[in-house]
C-alpha cells in the first residue's frame, strides 16, 4: 500500500498544539525542547499559551508550525511508518523535506525561522482571498484584467482557489464574480499577500540562504508546491523551493500526481485537519487519514 505524509502550512497553528504529543511521547518531547534550544526562545510556551496574536505572527507561527509536524513524524516512526511520497503545503514543504531527510530538523528550522522573518517584512504589502465555486479557467478570465496586481496563488482544490495580491485588485476581481450563484470570495486573515510577486524581497533574502543549504537525496520523492510534481534530485527540489515563495501552490496537482503514482493512503502529519478536508474536494484523490 502506497503511503503518502502530507504536511500543513500556515494557518494551522492553534494554541495548544502538540501539547498531547509532548506528554505522550518522549521522542516528540525531545524535538520541541531541541527546538526551544536552537531558537533561543520559549516555542512551547508559544505553542501551548500563546498570546493568539503572537502565534499568528508570521514570524513565529512558522516555527511553530513545523516543530508540531516534527513531533507528529515522531509518532509516525513510533508506529513504523515511512512514507513512498511526502508533500507540504506552503511552509509544509520545509516539513516534507525534512521528513524525507534532505535536510536535518535543525537545520530547516533555521530555514523556517529566517523564512518567517524574511516574510513578515512585508505585512501590510497585499492580502489574499479564497474564491470557492469557480474552476481555474474561469477564475484567470477573471483577473485577467488586474494580472499585473493579482495572482492565482494556492489551487488548492478544483473547486477553491486562493488569489493573493494588491487589495484593490482583489476588490476588481470580488466584484467580477459577486452575484454567481454558488460562488464565495472570502479574504483571508493573512497580514501580506503570499505566494505573488509581492514576496519578491522575501525571496531575495532566502535565495542565497537556501542556495548554500545542502540539499540531500531524499529517502522519497518529495513533491514540489510550484510544480506538483515528485522529485528525487537535491538540485531541482532546492530550485523549487527558491521559487516557492513568489510561485503558486499546485496542491491538487501534487495530490492527484501523488495518487496515480501509487499513494493509496494520505496521512495528514502536524496539527489541524486542514489537508483532510482539501483532500476530500479533490475527485480522484486516494483517501486522507490522521495516524
Amino acid at each position: 500500500m502506497g503511503i503518502g505524509f502530507l504536511f500543513p502550512g500556515q494557518g494551522s497553528q492553534k494554541i495548544g498544539m502538540g501539547k498531547d504529543l509532548y506528554e505522550q511521547l518522549p521522542a516528540a518531547a525531545a524535538v520541541l525542547d531541541r527546538a526551544c534550544e536552537c531558537l533561543g526562545y520559549d516555542l512551547k510556551k508559544l505553542m501551548w499559551e500563546g498570546p493568539e496574536e503572537d502565534l499568528n505572527n508570521t514570524r513565529y507561527a512558522q516555527a511553530a508550525i513545523y516543530t508540531c509536524s516534527m513531533m507528529a513524524l515522531e509518532k509516525a516512526k513510533v508506529a513504523g511508518m515511512t512514507p513512498d511520497f511526502a508533500a507540504g503545503h506552503s511552509l509544509g514543504e520545509y516539513s516534507a523535506l525534512a521528513a524525507a531527510g534532505v535536510f536535518s530538523f535543525e537545520e530547516g528550522l533555521q530555514l523556517v525561522w529566517k523564512r518567517g522573518e524574511a516574510m513578515s517584512r512585508q505585512n501590510g504589502k497585499g492580502t489574499m482571498a479564497a474564491v470557492i465555486g469557480v474552476p481555474e479557467e474561469e477564475l484567470l478570465k477573471a483577473v485577467e484584467p488586474v494580472k499585473d496586481r493579482v495572482v492565482l496563488a494556492n489551487l488548492n482544490t478544483p473547486s477553491q482557489i486562493v488569489i493573493s495580491g494588491e487589495g484593490s485588485g482583489i476588490d476588481t476581481v470580488e466584484e467580477a464574480l459577486s452575484g454567481r450563484e454558488g460562488v464565495l470570495v472570502k479574504r483571508l486573515a493573512v497580514s501580506a499577500a503570499f505566494h505573488s510577486p509581492q514576496m519578491k524581497e522575501a525571496a531575495e533574502i532566502m535565495t542565497p540562504i537556501l542556495e548554500k543549504t545542502e540539499f540531500r537525496t531524499p529517502i522519497c520523492p518529495v513533491v514540489s508546491n510550484v510544480t506538483g510534481k515528485p522529485s528525487t534530485d537535491p538540485a531541482e527540489l532546492k530550485a523549487n523551493l527558491i521559487a516557492q515563495i513568489t510561485g503558486q501552490v499546485r496542491w491538487y496537482d501534487s495530490i492527484l500526481n501523488m495518487t496515480q503514482a501509487g499513494v493509496e493512503t494520505f496521512y495528514e502529519i502536524g496539527n489541524g485537519r486542514i489537508l483532510r478536508g482539501m483532500n476530500r474536494s479533490i475527485p480522484g484523490a486516494a483517501k486522507c487519514e490522521s495516524l
